[in-house]
This record gives C-alpha cells, structure tokens and sequence, in this order.
C-alpha cells in the first residue's frame, strides 16, 4: 500500500495534538506525584505512576522530536525614535492617548472581525525556577525517574507556555484551532484599551509605542490593562480546572497571587489597518498554594513573556 502524503496544513494538526497529548501527559504525572507524596504511599503508588508514565511517556516519543524541532525565536517590542505624547498641557496629553487608544481599538477589532490572517509567536522562558519548597528535590527525582531530561520547571512550564512557538494563522481560519493549546488565550483579541492604560506614550508616524501598568493577580473581567490587551494571564481557577479535569479533585490550587510588570507594548496601525502588534512582560509569582489530600505546598516563580502578531492578511 502507498504511503499517504499528509499536506501541511494536516502535519501541523497532527503536531499540535501531540504537543497538547505531551502536556496532559505531564499533568497527570505531576498530580499523580503530589498526591502519592501526601498519602504516604510513596514506594507502591510512584512506582505505578512511573510505569504508566513509561507507557505514555513511549506513545510521545515523536512528540518530544517535533516540540525539539519547533524553536523559533521572536524579537522585543520594537523601539527607535519616537515623539512624546503628553509634552504640552495635562489635556492635551490625555486627548492624545484617548486617540490612540480608540485608533488601537478599532484597528484590532476590525481584524479580528474580518477574520484577518497573521502570524502569532511567542516566546517565554522562567527567570526563575520553580521553587515548592522542600518537595522540589523530591518531585525532580520522580519526574526524572520517568525522562532525565524533565523537571518540575518543564511540567509547570506546559500549562504556562514556557518555550517558543511561532503559528500561520490563514485568512478565515479559526485562530483558536490553529494555535492549538491555550489558543483561546492566545489570538488576537479586539482590545478596550483607555486613555489611562497608555502610560509612556509614544508616537513615530504609524508606530505606538507604550507600557501598561503593573497588573496585581488579573482576572479575565477587563479589569486590568492587561487584561484589556490580551488574555495571555494565568487564572487560578483555570489552572486548578484544568489539573482536576486529569486527576480529579484529590489536588487542589487554594491561591495564585502574582504581578505582571514591565508590561511594553508596540502597535503599527496603517491607513486605519492593523500591521503589527508586539508585547512583553515579567511575571513574578509570589504563592501558588497547592493541597494534595491534607498537606499544603506553596510554590514560586518567575517569568518573561514576548509575543507578536504580525504579516496581517486583509
């Protein structure tokens, strides 16, 4: 029989399931590990748990070769000379940035709207490692029982987007679908940005550029300026949702608090058409409060996050 020849669009669905097959894998190790840990049954519960970690662990194999392969890197937010919105009287400021912000609006809600194509990147990488206390050697050793190679930092790191992944998203399609995993959170979003959001305001011809301010815990209520950018945050109640859709309610996330700072963004808007829209921030988190059966565990970490949107299709 001949071997049938996959098109491109099919070899980058086939990838993105194995890549999201890849995290829920290590989700289930990681809960698995916590749990055994707190119950005492460390010896007979790690050993099943590595066994049919082996297992899953040899299905996602390829896996492992196309998330290696797939490492594409992404600039920083763009800079260059620039005039300063704001150098006259206070209202002449605020009526600059409430222009820019309403152009900024507009230019990403009719793209978004009229289903225009682009290209989405983003890259992220800890900087600091995840810390859970005194359980962090224990939790290594048991991941690396199962892959040498993996750690806590790269578990944690699947459901917070550690890595770089760059995505062709075609005219119509759906961005969701095409970004795959946390694609919700990661396409384009129409933006409701205000007038105070845009501090550091710069304008260069087509070219915005600005900072928000730091945003404390946000949640997905546009509540944050953050938030009013982009949905690209991490939720508690997201986070414990998606471990208990693995594992059940036997492990829990009791709190998240963190803040997002250095927040720059970049936006190119062309004869009223979005062309480019770029963002970076740091994510510091102070307490991610797990409870596997009875016994508490806080961790902590750190991120720096860049993404893009760029080559629109109209």
């Amino acid at each position: 029989m001949a071997k049938v020849q996959l098109t491109p669009e099919e070899i980058a669905a086939k990838r993105i399931r194995r890549s999201n097959g890849w995290t829920r894998f290590w989700a289930i190790v990681v809960a698995l590990v916590l749990v055994v840990g707190a119950s005492g049954f460390v010896a007979n519960k790690a050993k099943t748990a590595r066994t049919e970690a082996e297992e899953a662990l040899k299905e996602q194999q390829e896996a492992i070769q196309q998330a290696a392969a797939n490492n594409s890197v992404i600039g920083g937010v763009s800079g260059g000379s620039s005039t300063v919105v704001g150098g006259g009287s206070g209202a002449a400021a605020t009526d600059e940035a409430q222009t820019a912000a309403d152009a900024i609006n507009a230019a990403t809600k009719a793209a978004v709207d009229g289903g225009a194509g682009y290209t989405w990147a983003r890259t992220s990488e800890f900087t600091q490692n995840v810390d859970v206390g005194g359980a962090t050697s224990t939790l290594n050793g048991i991941i690396q029982a199962v892959d040498p190679n993996a750690s806590i930092d790269s578990v944690v790191g699947g459901f917070i987007g550690i890595g770089n992944k760059t995505v062709d998203i075609a005219k119509g399609a759906d961005a969701q679908e095409a970004i795959g995993y946390h694609g919700a959170y990661y396409k384009l979003k129409a933006t409701s940005l205000q007038a105070a959001d845009l501090q550091n305001l710069q304008v260069n011809g087509d070219t915005y550029t600005f900072t928000l301010p730091d945003a404390n815990t946000p949640k997905r209520d546009g509540g944050t300026a953050l938030n009013r950018l982009t949905e690209d945050i991490v939720v508690q109640d997201e986070v414990s949702a998606e471990i208990q859709d693995q594992v059940g309610s036997a492990l829990e996330v009791t709190s998240l608090v963190g803040t997002y700072s250095n927040i720059n963004v970049t936006v190119v808007i062309t004869e009223g058409q979005l062309t480019e829209l770029r963002y970076s921030y740091d994510a510091t988190v102070s307490e991610l409060g797990l409870r596997a059966a009875i016994i508490p565990i806080t961790g902590t970490g750190a991120m720096h996050t860049e993404a893009s949107y760029t080559n629109f299709v109209y």
